[in-house]
């Protein structure tokens, strides 16, 4: 929620944070890993590409913890093509998920990983899942620096 807390505009803090405050939104989940980068963030291929007043998500991430049980997800994202970056860290932005509406719309698969311990982690997958322009975090491009 740091992310929020420190770069989110005042209608992002407006909007979300009384409501997780008392508890009725919960923002659990931040979607970074995924199965081809392992920990090299800059490698990241979930895209979110601009399409009027929307970004149009393509991708998927790993190991994302209580994504099962959260309203809301921090989700790192490519929209600037890596190839048209100088470094991998950069042109990736952060936003404010709605899950609940993504997956409303049939656009978000969330498949448990049973592992030894119950830390609750998932596997996410978006396919053409929308996010309102409003829930871009900070500057386009810029999110690594965020996270």
């Amino acid at each position: 929620m740091g992310a929020l807390l420190r770069h989110g505009n005042e209608a992002q803090k407006n909007e979300y944070l009384p409501r997780i405050a008392n508890g009725e939104l919960r923002l659990q989940a931040f979607g970074v890993t995924e199965p081809t980068s392992g920990t090299d963030t800059g490698a990241l291929k979930t895209t979110a590409v601009l399409n009027g007043d929307r970004y149009i998500v393509n991708g998927q991430k790993i190991w994302t913890s209580r994504s099962e049980y959260s309203d809301l997800m921090l989700l790192l994202a490519r929209t600037t093509p890596r190839d048209q970056v100088t470094r991998g860290i950069d042109g990736l932005s952060i936003f404010i998920l709605d899950m609940n509406a993504a997956k409303a719309a049939g656009g978000l698969t969330i498949q448990p990983i049973r592992t030894m311990m119950n830390h609750s982690t998932t596997e996410v997958f978006f396919d053409n899942v929308e996010v309102p322009v409003a829930n871009l975090i900070g500057e386009e491009g810029k999110g690594f620096r965020y996270i």
